[in-house]
């Protein structure tokens, strides 16, 4: 068994282990925007013998990233160097060796080469993490039916409590195709989409601990790609500018809230958001929201405008998780706190790794 970096020999039997070990269609696409991944990306290989090649038994993948930290001593913004863990996989044969555990110390080790000062990675099997020193952060969920039109809802709020507020239209951005039908081809915004300045709301609407500082690079590959089965809804201004924006995605009965961002004290592009959610919802089939958003004042007002006052529940999604690299455990530990206290932390999946 030989622990090396993979070459693009190993691509082949490298996609065959993850075919095998995932139902994640995202994976590879994803995997291929990273310019460099084959220099991040441990294998574990099993020498072939005569005519059958090396066979790729195991993976994991690390890719850098800036995540935003905590507050400093005098209240500004920080950031760390992350190593975000991902494409995780052992083959069935190979299993209980600790493979998996092997490649993840590796990683950690090529981590701290690189001067990475934490790891990220989410996974639905923390057990597998926990002993090789990662811990689970938290992010809030509430969910509940759909608030019916009409119906009373807490403050009320909206255009008709802000006057001269301007009147927007949200615009249903609809992807468009590559001409190519690869395995790999996912749906791209549209090519005229403005997303910088999709950038510009997300970059001022939530720059909390835990969220990811997303390059150009981000917004122009991984993003679209990990919302391509969601619908993203623009709130825009008379003259076409947009001012917030929110990504939605339904799953039977369920429209989850993946997505938002708005102006400082925007209600009115909260509110023309919520309304075209709430009819998404319906064209849709939905009879209930799910909203994953960091805890607000504009979120709070996006969840009243979806959910009834009545049976909603509160939940948290725990997939997340964090360990140190270069930084402390205790600062790593209050970072992972920070998602579900006062600073409001929060990641989005269109970052996931």
């Amino acid at each position: 068994m030989e622990f090396r970096t993979a070459t693009p020999a190993d691509v082949p039997s490298l996609y065959t282990l993850w075919a095998a070990a995932f139902d994640a269609p995202l994976m590879v696409p994803v995997y291929e925007t990273d310019a460099d991944r084959l220099d991040r990306t441990i294998v574990a290989v099993l020498p072939g013998t005569g005519a059958e090649p090396d066979r790729v038994v195991a993976s994991v993948c690390w890719s850098p990233r800036t995540l935003m930290g905590l507050p400093g001593p005098d209240g500004a913004a920080t950031t760390l160097a992350v190593g975000g863990v991902s494409n995780v996989a052992s083959a069935p044969d190979v299993r209980g060796r600790g493979l998996v555990r092997l490649a993840l110390a590796e990683a950690v080790t090529r981590m701290e080469a690189a001067g990475m000062d934490a790891s990220l990675l989410f996974t639905g099997t923390p057990g597998v993490y926990r002993p090789s020193g990662w811990e689970v952060f938290e992010v809030p969920v509430v969910s509940g039916p759909l608030r019916p039109d009409g119906a009373a809802r807490p403050g009320q709020p909206g255009p008709a409590g802000q006057p001269g507020a301007t009147r927007l239209a949200v615009r249903h951005e609809r992807a468009a195709r590559a001409a190519s039908a690869t395995p790999t081809t996912f749906p791209a915004w549209s090519t005229d989409l403005p997303w910088q300045d999709l950038a510009t709301l997300h970059d001022a609407f939530h720059d909390a601990p835990v969220t990811t500082r997303r390059t150009a690079e981000h917004w122009q590959h991984r993003v679209p790609l990990w919302y391509s089965a969601a619908e993203l809804l623009t709130a825009r201004r008379p003259d076409g500018t947009i001012a917030g924006y929110l990504v939605a995605e339904t799953e039977g009965e369920t429209l989850r809230v993946r997505e938002l961002a708005v102006g400082p004290d925007d209600t009115s592009a909260v509110e023309a958001l919520a309304r075209a959610t709430r009819a998404l919802a319906r064209v849709c089939g939905a009879t209930r929201a799910e909203v994953r958003l960091p805890r607000t004042p504009a979120t709070t007002v996006l969840t009243d405008a979806l959910l009834a006052t009545e049976g909603r529940e509160r939940t948290s999604d725990a997939t997340g998780m964090l360990r140190p690299v270069l930084r402390g455990a205790a600062e790593i530990d209050a970072l992972r706190a920070a998602t579900s206290g006062p600073a409001a932390g929060f990641h989005w999946p269109g970052d996931y790794l």
